[in-house]
């Protein structure tokens, strides 16, 4: 597990900007998500060096525009209080977890993450991830790449 530090600060402020300023596009907060995790800025931000990334909401925003176009697809929409939480906690588990951003949602659907948002937003990060994990039926055990091979191996019976 990696220390939030400074660096792991910038990319969850401006993650959770991103996320806060897709509520002025016009698809939903389902195609936003969708269209990020397969955009060339998420695969940036999953490196977890804010040295490679121009940290201007705007670009950001631009930059999956430009990679999928804009659309009216959709309807539902998340505040933007919950947007940027979301945004925020989504890659601070992945800085802090050092996994990608789509692993992360893998477990913690957005769905599931703006049903909880108005009970979490004000704790601690590490209190969320422990909730979140307790409420998926989870342990940390979930980020650590040799934990989850073992288990797989397990299942086969080859461990």
């Amino acid at each position: 597990m990696r220390e939030f530090d400074h660096s792991g600060l910038l990319l969850a402020e401006y993650q959770g900007k991103l996320f806060e300023a897709s509520t002025n596009l016009n698809c939903s907060t389902g195609i936003f998500i969708r269209r990020f995790l397969h955009s060339d800025l998420v695969k940036k931000l999953d490196h977890n060096n804010p040295a490679e990334i121009i940290l201007d909401v705007n670009d950001g925003v631009n930059s999956i525009l430009d990679q999928f176009g804009d659309t009216d697809y959709g309807k539902v929409k998340y505040s933007k209080s919950a947007m940027f939480w979301i945004g925020y906690i989504y890659r601070y588990i992945s800085y802090t977890r050092e996994v990608s951003t789509k692993f992360v949602i893998s477990f913690f659907s957005y769905k599931q993450m703006n049903d909880v948002y108005y009970t979490f937003h004000t704790q601690d990060p590490e209190w969320c991830i422990r909730s979140l994990l307790e409420m998926n039926d989870q342990t940390e055990d979930i980020f650590d790449n040799n934990s989850r091979l073992k288990s797989i191996l397990r299942e086969k019976g080859t461990y």
